[in-house]
C-alpha cells in the first residue's frame, strides 16, 4: 500500500433497486479505486440481494448493479466480502451469486472495519 493510500470500507445493506444507495455507494467505491485507494466491499442485510445474478433492472428504467460488480476487478476491487449470516437469513450461499465473494462470519466482520482508515455506509 502506498503511504497516501487509504483502505475505505463501502458497506453495502439496502436492496439493490428499494432507492439510488447501492448504485450511488458502488460508484463511488469504482471512484475511490480510480484514484488508487485501497478499496473493501461489504454486502450485509438486504445487501447481499445485489449479488444475485441476472437481474433485468431496465424493466424499472434503473441501470443494472450486476454490471458494476463485474467491473470491480477493472478497478482493482479484489476484498468483497459478504456477511454469512445475512446469507443465511436469506437462504442463499455464495456460489449462486455472480462474484466471487468472501464469507465472513459474525465474529470475523469486526476486524475490517477496524483495520479501515474510513467506512461509507449509506
Amino acid at each position: 500500500m502506498q503511504p497516501s493510500q487509504k483502505t475505505i470500507l463501502f458497506v453495502l445493506q439496502r436492496s439493490p433497486y428499494g432507492s439510488t444507495a447501492t448504485q450511488e455507494t458502488l460508484d463511488a467505491a469504482l471512484a475511490a479505486a480510480a484514484f488508487e485507494q485501497n478499496v473493501q466491499l461489504l454486502f450485509s442485510g438486504d445487501g447481499v440481494w445485489s449479488l444475485l445474478p441476472d437481474q433485468h433492472s431496465e424493466l424499472i428504467d434503473r441501470k443494472n448493479i450486476e454490471k458494476l460488480l463485474h467491473a470491480l476487478e477493472y478497478y482493482d476491487i479484489h476484498s468483497v466480502y459478504v456477511d454469512q449470516q445475512s446469507l443465511d437469513e436469506r437462504q442463499l450461499t455464495a456460489q449462486q451469486l455472480s462474484i466471487t465473494v468472501t464469507p465472513l462470519q459474525a465474529e470475523q466482520i469486526p476486524a475490517i472495519f477496524q483495520h479501515a482508515d474510513c467506512v461509507v455506509a449509506l
